[in-house]
């Protein structure tokens, strides 16, 4: 006997989210590792092209060992290699801000994607732009000024604030473009599309920059081969999610992603979480309890 569509429905969102929460503790432990591998003489633009190569080959072996197919119809594949852009503007975004501004500024200012994505899906998939989900945003972006412990910006230089901004907006493209594409093409396929394009550009980027500029070590090397494939994770579960639960609600849920760093940071570190923090990471479970923990029709409601 078939389950009824509600709870299907019901059931496909809670797999949804949890692979999204799966994929941000991807993402997480990938960007801790690869701290750890800069913190031993590599620097970030050969981190990148490493961690990125190996995630992308990683999910090349996963195509090849399923018998997944990887070749999609000549306009996804544009439109999937084109997503490379977002990659790497996502995080040489990320990383140009953090030369200029505090990483925390740098990590809000990023984390301001979510208020672009429901503009954009609001234009590219209809979506609509309800009470709940602003309400949602607000809190969850609350707590991460909280968690984050952003102070005063000050006077701080205005390129760093707009690489911060770039990589915004190259999250909200990333997210709202995968979208669409996985509608006619497989998501994985599109995902390695993706990352291929994304690998290219940062291995463009750090010819035009002169190369590699410190030591790789054999230890840094096996941090990166963690940090690749934490990533593949993070990209796997990523597309496996949006899939299941749209473009709006996954944007929601990236906002675990800096408070799973602050912990998994604490917990490696022997830091103490203060008050304020905890308070922020409570609004942002908040926030992704209100997206995604009611009904349809209640969502629907709140227009």
């Amino acid at each position: 006997m078939k389950n009824p569509p509600r709870v299907a429905a019901k059931e496909t969102t809670l797999l949804g989210v949890t692979l999204m929460l799966v994929s941000g503790l991807g993402f997480t432990c990938s960007i801790l590792i690869a701290s750890m591998a800069t913190r031993g003489g590599i620097d970030i633009s050969t981190s990148n092209v490493l961690r990125y190569f190996v995630a992308a080959m990683l999910l090349l072996a996963w195509h090849a060992a399923s018998g997944t197919p990887v070749r999609i119809n000549p306009r996804e594949r544009y439109a999937a290699l084109g997503l490379g852009f977002a990659v790497f503007l996502m995080g040489a975004g990320y990383l140009g801000a953090t030369q200029y501004i505090p990483i925390s500024l740098a990590v809000l200012i990023f984390y301001t994607g979510p208020f672009f994505i429901i503009i954009i899906s609001r234009i590219t998939e209809k979506e609509p732009i309800t009470i709940l989900r602003l309400t949602a945003i607000c809190i969850a972006f609350s707590g991460l000024i909280l968690a984050l412990k952003v102070g005063s910006a000050g006077s701080l230089p205005i390129i760093g604030i707009l690489f911060a901004f770039a990589a915004a907006i190259g999250m909200a493209s990333f997210v709202t473009i995968s979208s669409l594409t996985i509608r006619t093409a497989s998501p994985q396929a599109v995902n390695l599309h993706s990352l291929v394009g994304g690998t290219l550009l940062f291995g463009l980027f750090l010819l035009i920059m002169g190369g590699p500029s410190g030591s790789i070590t054999r230890n840094g090397l096996l941090l990166l081969l963690g940090s690749g494939f934490s990533l593949a994770v993070g990209f796997i579960t990523f597309f496996a999610g949006l899939e299941r639960i749209g473009s709006v609600r996954a944007s929601i849920l990236m906002n675990a992603e800096p408070v799973f760093t602050i912990i998994i940071a604490a917990i490696l570190l022997g830091e103490r979480l203060s008050l304020g923090q905890l308070a922020g990471a409570g609004l942002v479970v908040i926030g992704i309890i209100l997206i995604t923990g009611l009904p349809d029709s209640a969502r629907q409601k709140n227009t």
